[in-house]
């Protein structure tokens, strides 16, 4: 092959070179100034072992909390959201089957975050403080939906 022709070849596969591929999105260490991800989500169960079987044996779920005495566990791995189940204590007032499930989002700041809810006129409740577990503020959507912020306390 001539020098001539091994020039052309060279300059034709650096003008067929594929396109670079586009980078894949990086998700963002917050969602919005108060919510950083979703916590976990929790379903009301009136048979605590029925459910706890269910999830663990029948969906194969893995447990990553469980405090009987208090009727909480929660499925999953770490640094994910998790799906738990809670025992209601109180038959009278069971909640419904369709849309008893509270989203629970992580938040650095629950009280200053409710404070601010509460400022745009949204619904919020009372926070809760479980010493050395978990602070917690509830606040509710246009259509009464219930939604928490979870913070870990300062150890």
């Amino acid at each position: 092959m001539s020098p001539a022709k091994r020039t052309t070849k060279k300059s034709v596969r650096k003008t067929t070179k594929r396109a670079a591929k586009p980078a894949k999105p990086v998700a963002p260490k917050k969602w919005s100034a108060e919510i950083s991800d979703v916590n976990v989500v929790w379903y009301n169960t009136s048979d605590f072992d029925r459910a706890k079987k269910f999830y663990t044996e029948v969906l194969g779920l893995p447990i990553a909390f469980d405090v009987a005495e208090m009727g909480w566990i929660e499925f999953g791995y770490p640094n994910q959201t998790h799906l738990a189940i809670n025992l209601w204590r109180d038959h009278a007032t069971k909640p419904p089957a369709i849309g008893g499930a509270t989203a629970t989002f992580t938040c650095d700041d629950v009280r200053g975050a409710i404070a601010r809810l509460q400022a745009k006129g949204v619904h919020c409740d009372p926070v809760e403080e479980y010493p050395n577990q978990v602070i917690l503020g509830a606040f509710y959507d246009p259509d009464g939906n219930r939604l928490q912020l979870a913070q870990t306390p300062a150890q």
